[in-house]
């Protein structure tokens, strides 16, 4: 065999390797984005707006879901069920925000408020403050958690010192506590 031939067979085959190595990393790298991708996709389904909030927060994708993860673990460990008497205490007092509501919307909207504030206290969840209780709620119910913050919010620009909350806004803030409150008494 010539010099020439031998060199041609190990450029070749020099050749073949790279050509393998370059497929063989842009597979990992297309797989590795495909696998980012759905865990992303299942992230969005998992935790939804709050996911979409805290990404766009944080900047980040992976810490959003990070954070969401760790919320999660953290409060489902301390969460606790309603027992069937205090579901039942509850309906009792939700009704009677409902009743209420054409008579006093404003009193109604605090009962409202007080009500979904007691379940999470009595079913554990985090309540030192607004944004912590609200961060419970996102990381246990996630559907409803965008709700809970605008039930918040208008209850608070009803209450606050200007009552700048219209009829039509409490009444929106009532139905979504009951959002809030269905999911947090269900079975």
């Amino acid at each position: 065999m010539s010099n020439t031939t031998l060199l041609v067979i190990v450029l070749v085959a020099v050749a073949v390797v790279a050509v393998l190595l370059v497929a063989f990393f842009v597979y990992r790298r297309r797989r590795g984005q495909r696998q980012q991708q759905e865990r992303q996709e299942q992230a969005r389904q998992e935790y939804g707006s709050e996911y979409e909030r805290l990404v766009e927060e944080r900047g980040s994708e992976e810490e959003a879901e990070r954070e969401l993860r760790e919320r999660r673990d953290k409060v489902e460990g301390e969460v606790r069920p309603l027992s069937e008497e205090s579901r039942k205490r509850y309906d009792e007092r939700w009704q009677r925000v409902e009743r209420t509501f054409v008579d006093d919307p404003g009193s109604s909207l605090d009962e409202a408020d007080r009500v979904v504030e007691e379940i999470l206290v009595e079913r554990n969840f985090p309540t030192d403050s607004r944004q912590e209780a609200s961060e419970g709620v996102g990381a246990m119910h996630p559907g409803v958690v965008e709700d809970f913050r605008e039930a918040q919010r208008i209850h608070q620009s009803a209450t606050g010192s200007q009552g700048e909350a219209d009829l039509e806004e409490m009444r929106l803030a009532i139905q979504r506590y009951r959002s809030v409150y269905e999911r947090l008494t269900e079975r």
